[in-house]
């Protein structure tokens, strides 16, 4: 099998494994954290004491990086299209990064850490729930940036037959 293949199915297979965990934890996971606050939140804080979603995130998270990184490196004189797709995905990996550590690491702690004042949780729960659609959204570049990549690359693959 020819390593790019190889290399943009696992790309593809990565990003949207986080996307969907992402769109999981809006669909299953928010609602109930807010559905009764703040009982519902000391509920989630107890489920989430041993394993959380950031345990999944912390595995999968510098796995996209690695995939990303080299999709860019190995696929950099293919075509210039194809160039394009991959620092877009890139660039989406790099945004992703910066609403996690800027936004949702400090909301993650006033969610889940020790913090009782109800209003600065109904609060934080409210931002949380809009940017995690935001989100989602920009992880969801990545596995469309990639499937054209394939699909460009595959194309170009079958012209030189």
């Amino acid at each position: 099998m020819n390593i790019k293949i190889f290399v943009l199915h696992m790309a593809i297979v990565i990003s949207s494994g986080l996307l969907f965990v992402n769109l999981y934890n809006s669909v299953v996971d928010a609602p109930n954290w807010g559905h009764q606050l703040p009982k519902s939140i000391d509920v989630a804080r107890n489920y989430f004491a041993f394993k959380s979603p950031a345990d999944f995130f912390k595995f999968n998270a510098p796995l996209v990086h690695i995939i990303g990184i080299n999709c860019v490196i190995r696929f950099w004189k293919t075509d210039k299209k194809i160039r394009w797709y991959h620092v877009t995905a890139l660039v989406a990996i790099l945004l992703n990064d910066l609403l996690t550590f800027v936004f949702f690491l400090p909301l993650n702690e006033i969610l889940f850490g020790d913090m009782q004042d109800i209003t600065l949780i109904q609060k934080a729960f409210h931002q949380w729930s809009v940017l995690n659609w935001f989100r989602s959204f920009v992880l969801a570049v990545m596995p469309v940036m990639y499937s054209l990549s394939l699909n460009r690359y595959l194309q170009m693959l079958l012209k030189g037959i």
